[in-house]
């Protein structure tokens, strides 16, 4: 009996950190070198971002927006540096931050996680900058050897969740709704006290 395939349904509303905009036209430019040498590849009309959550309703986003706010109200910013190429197996590659930053981005994702109270598998999380995914094994070694020469070091101030929704016309997360800046230099969760150096 033949298998029948049922594509996940595309999330709503995306919540995101942004480089600064100069970087993300140095990363829409390597997507493009990248496509010139590799043909169409998953994220290659996407804008540089880091993904935080996600709500795949209008629904769940009103349930949980004014939270997100509140937990951003008791964010820290602190300067990150994303340096290292790097790729999940077989089909993702991407930019990695450093050990510091990794720390700080992935304790910023659990943190809002257990704030909204979801269910999180700490282990999995890895926060990264994506810049080409659906990539076959030959795709991935092309890629690589593209961009072995090429130093990247991105360094900004994380300061901010920005809140997309899926534009049905672009195919993108083309509309950005929110800017939901953070407002502290101290992180509190449910009476646990977390600074960040």
């Amino acid at each position: 009996m033949e298998k029948i395939y049922f594509m996940k349904p595309i999330p709503l509303y995306s919540l995101v950190i942004f480089p600064l905009p100069e970087q993300s036209k140095i990363i829409k430019d390597w997507k493009k070198l990248l496509q010139n040498h590799i043909g169409w590849y998953g994220s290659v009309n996407s804008e540089a971002h880091i993904t935080v959550i996600q709500f795949d309703t209008e629904i769940l986003l009103t349930l949980y927006i004014n939270q997100i706010r509140e937990f951003c109200k008791l964010a820290m910013a602190k300067n990150v540096t994303l340096n290292t190429w790097d790729h999940f197996d077989p089909h993702t590659f991407f930019i990695s931050p450093d050990e510091t930053s990794t720390d700080y981005l992935n304790k910023l994702i659990i943190d809002l996680n257990l704030f909204l109270d979801f269910k999180i598998n700490q282990n999995t999380v890895n926060a990264h900058l994506t810049i080409a995914r659906k990539l076959d094994n030959e795709k991935l070694k092309i890629t690589y050897k593209l961009f072995m020469d090429i130093k990247v070091n991105l360094q900004f101030r994380c300061d901010a969740f920005y809140l997309r929704k899926f534009n049905y016309t672009t195919q993108q997360y083309s509309d950005i709704i929110e800017k939901i800046p953070f407002k502290t230099n101290n992180f509190c969760i449910k009476n646990t006290l977390t600074k960040y150096d």
